[in-house]
């Protein structure tokens, strides 16, 4: 049966069908989970593929997470094609094969319709420890085989057996084989749901007539997508940036660059004259990692749900209408073995760049810098008791840059992680920890016309011994404003701040020991403003002053609007801000 040949109305009762599917899989993970970076934070993605890998519909979840999926499945058939049996459950983390970086374990069940391979059904989450160097996350590591055990194209269940040895070895090989083991059997929790889901579907309509549903989804959302990508004038747009440092040799940045040539209705997006492979695991895996970035980032300025009353999905299509360029050997596209473990702050500053590019034709969509950062961390120790580590990560929150019509987002998760921060009373309940602060940055976001959102603060305290990791940037280069916007401010990580030994350490550290009672200091940054500060309606500012976003003296400064006594004085602000345009 040909797309076409459906009929209206079965084509929107199955792409809603398709959408549920997704969703009831990733509730599913999240109910079923021990850690918290799945329970709470939600760092998963689930959804249906076809043989080849093509995304048929996703979770609404971590865009990461479930635009790499395509590529493990990939990544695993370039082995297992031919053998795969009904039955099966394959995990699989390869990032030279797909995988967004190791410590995200993919799960797929195959779907078999009267013995016929039909497609599978994915899982992806974050696992809390990987067995790497260092417990939790990791940075400073020399090659790939330093990351922890790398599980290529594996089958857990064969025909429906369970591979007690692999078994073994997924609990065997790490810090946290409870937490892991739990995960992992969500995750097929999850899959299986997905594949009886489906398998409902075609029975119900016949399976010719789902799978030419959604392969006209797919056709539909690329078409969708290059209308769009059309309207934007043809021509090369470029952008750069600087990241803090690989982790290791803090004292060198690493640059960054990115070229949009847009033609017709198509887009490349490429990354030559970045810097180069490094020396640890801040490289980031090409197709599961920057190719994922690369489609989130198009799809996001063109397609906002938001904005339209259309069901448009995300699927396959949306990847089409995107090609993604990086340089072999560079940062972006490392050599093997070159470890990629930490990728995140990379092909978030990546997406920071394609909208600062895009800016100057698209001013409507465009935002000050954002944050483009989430200042991953994780604490760790060892339980005596259990004879295991115990390993919390938590995903400190963003925020985003100044709007066209609005100010930017204060304090949440930004561009493409879209995952949750930890609550401090399930840090508190489950780990040796203690949440001390948890607020706004006292500093002042990016002032604009419309500033930019407000970076948050957390002081966290060890209770017991342990250790320290985070994969962070964004100190050494701010949040850039545009329009004349000014510009945010940075992060910072500071170790027992207010104290004789407080330390300010660099974005980027590994496995550091820590004792009892040390307190670690993370602020993520504070993001730029849209357009010129003196544009501002007085207002405005005197709620922000109000809310206490900033005071007084930074409403004259930045803003040219003078309050006293807890009022706007409209003649003294007009004189000022003639003064200051003149």
């Amino acid at each position: 049966m040909k797309p076409s040949e459906i009929d209206k109305v079965t084509l929107r009762v199955l792409g809603g069908a398709f959408d549920a599917v997704a969703k009831e899989m990733a509730q599913t993970l999240y109910r079923m989970s021990n850690s918290s970076i799945i329970r709470e934070s939600e760092d998963i993605g689930c959804g249906i593929f076809d043989p080849t890998g093509q995304e048929l519909c996703e979770s609404e979840t971590s865009p990461m997470h479930i635009g790499s999926l395509p590529f493990y499945i990939r990544g695993f058939m370039r082995k297992l094609e031919g053998q795969i049996e009904d039955g099966d459950i394959i995990i699989h983390n390869h990032p030279y094969h797909g995988a967004s970086h190791t410590p995200d374990l993919a799960v797929a069940v195959p779907i078999f319709d009267d013995g016929v391979l039909i497609g599978f059904s994915a899982a992806t989450a974050h696992l809390v420890d990987t067995g790497a160097a260092a417990p939790g996350l990791n940075i400073d590591l020399i090659d790939l085989f330093a990351e922890g055990t790398i599980y290529d194209s594996i089958k857990l269940y064969e025909k429906g057996v369970r591979n007690e040895a692999v078994w073994s070895i997924l609990q065997d090989s790490v810090r946290t084989p409870d937490h892991n083991a739990s995960d992992i059997e969500a995750m097929i929790a999850a899959t299986k749901l997905g594949r009886k889901r489906f398998l409902d579907l075609t029975g119900r309509y016949g399976r010719d007539t789902v799978m030419a549903t959604a392969h006209h989804w797919m056709d539909y959302s690329e078409g969708r997508l290059r209308a769009e990508i059309a309207k934007i004038p043809d021509g090369n747009y470029t952008a750069e940036s600087w990241l803090d440092h690989d982790g290791r040799n803090w004292d060198t940045m690493l640059k960054v660059v990115v070229t949009l040539r847009k033609k017709g209705d198509g887009i490349t997006i490429d990354l030559t004259g970045s810097a180069d492979e490094v020396e640890t695991g801040f490289n980031v895996p090409f197709e599961g990692s920057l190719k994922v970035a690369c489609f989130y980032a198009i799809r996001t300025l063109l397609l906002d749900q938001a904005e339209t009353e259309d069901f448009i999905p995300q699927n396959e299509g949306i990847f089409r209408a995107v090609d993604v360029i990086a340089p072999k050997g560079s940062i972006f596209n490392p050599n093997f073995p070159r470890a990629c473990f930490a990728r995140m702050a990379q092909v978030q500053r990546v997406i920071d760049c394609i909208i600062r590019a895009l800016a100057p034709v698209m001013p409507e969509r465009a935002t000050g810098g954002n944050a483009a950062t989430v200042m991953s961390v994780s604490y760790s120790g060892f339980d005596k008791k259990r004879a295991q580590y115990w390993v919390c990560v938590e995903v400190n929150e963003g925020s985003y840059g100044g709007r066209a019509t609005k100010d930017g987002l204060d304090c949440v998760d930004n561009l493409m992680a879209n995952t949750r921060n930890v609550p401090c009373e399930e840090i508190e309940l489950h780990y040796p920890l203690r949440v001390e602060r948890y607020e706004m940055r006292p500093e002042a976001p990016g002032a604009g016309k419309w500033r930019g959102g407000c970076g948050h603060v957390r002081e966290v305290r060890f209770l017991k011994d342990g250790f320290f990791s985070c994969n962070g940037d964004r100190i050494l280069e701010p949040p850039y404003g545009i329009f004349g916007g000014l510009t945010g401010h940075g992060s910072k990580l500071t170790v027992n701040p207010g104290t004789s030994g407080e330390a300010e350490w660099p974005s980027k550290v590994s496995g550091r020991k820590v004792s009892a009672g040390d307190v670690i200091r993370v602020c993520g940054p504070a993001s730029a403003g849209y357009g010129d500060p003196l544009e501002r309606k007085p207002e405005s500012v005197l709620a922000d002053v109000v809310d206490g976003i900033f005071d007084g003296a930074h409403a004259r400064a930045d803003y040219g609007v003078v309050i006293a006594n807890g009022e706007i004085d409209f003649v003294a602000t007009a004189t000022l801000r003639k003064e200051r345009t003149s």
